[in-house]
């Protein structure tokens, strides 16, 4: 039996999941030498949202805002992004092999997982994510440092660097989470248009549904936009809008792609249909949610 950092065996070839933490050297390491699961490493997320939010700033005299300086504790568009978003990220990153994985065993593909796996070994997406993690500190470091003093987060060189870090983590794992569902799009689309049962196509919508949760957590920030904009332009500009359309479209496409060739084939009956299309309605308006209980708890 082959391990994330083992040898593989001819009469027992890597799982999908295996191949896929093994093409992402920190996934691979979070697993397979910490024993990391989805859950575990949410909870790190959090504890480290709660320290950086509240632990610091308590340190540092960062908590309560003053004139011309914001503190982390009226800092709420932050607190949501590393309370929430972050762990759910976090989570999401650690799961998605195995989800995946049980996608193609729901096929009853994982028997030959060397010629599924193949499309997840490519280390494209791996600089790709490296890259992205670079790019945000380049372009996010220099603001940092001519904002210097002026906020809890750039209250100095700890707390930037806690800034920097957290971005760097989340770009890599969306970027990766990004490029596994890119390749699982296309894979499964071809696979679940042919002979597909309806279990692989249950396993498949389940796991969209999953992906569609973590992609509208992420558009909470829209939720935060549609709040801010009014106090800092006056109105809803229109490319808000435009913003909010994107996010509509995107999420409906990437929820579809996958398995519209398996529902026009007839496999799922018209009312599985109309029950996946509430659950993803319910899901995508997640960030009308956030809107409507920020703005009762903000009072704005």
């Amino acid at each position: 039996m082959s391990s994330v950092n083992g040898e593989r065996s001819p009469k027992n070839p890597e799982t999908t999941d295996r191949v896929i933490y093994r093409a992402d050297p920190l996934a691979q390491f979070l697993v397979a030498r910490l024993g990391m699961r989805a859950h575990t490493l949410a909870l790190a997320g959090l504890a480290w949202g709660v320290v950086y939010l509240f632990v610091l700033p308590a340190v540092f005299g960062g908590l309560h805002s003053r004139e011309g300086y914001l503190g982390s504790l009226q800092d709420w568009h932050t607190q949501l992004l590393l309370l929430l978003v972050f762990p759910a990220t976090c989570a999401f990153y650690v799961w998605q092999p195995r989800g995946i994985a049980g996608v193609y065993e729901a096929m009853c593909l994982q028997g030959r997982s060397a010629e599924v796996g193949n499309a997840y070994r490519s280390r494209v997406w791996l600089w790709i994510s490296l890259g992205a993690a670079a790019g945000i500190v380049l372009f996010d470091s220099p603001k940092m440092v001519a904002g210097y003093g002026s906020w809890w987060m750039v209250q100095n060189w700890l707390t930037i660097l806690g800034r920097e870090a957290s971005l760097a983590l989340s770009f890599y794992m969306m970027s990766m989470i990004a490029g596994r569902q890119f390749v699982a799009t296309f894979e499964w689309r071809r696979l679940l248009a042919g002979a597909s049962s309806p279990t692989a196509l249950t396993a498949a919508s389940g796991y969209q549904l999953r992906w569609a949760f973590l992609f509208a957590l992420l558009g909470l920030r829209l939720s935060i936009e549609a709040i801010e904009l009014p106090q800092r332009a006056g109105v809803i500009t229109p490319d808000y809008y435009l913003k909010v359309t994107a996010y509509l479209v995107i999420s409906v496409l990437c929820f579809y792609a996958p398995i519209w060739g398996a529902l026009r084939k007839g496999g799922s009956t018209p009312l599985d249909q109309v029950v996946l299309w509430l659950k993803l309605a319910g899901v995508v308006a997640l960030p009308l949610l956030g809107f409507v209980v920020l703005r009762l708890v903000l009072g704005t």
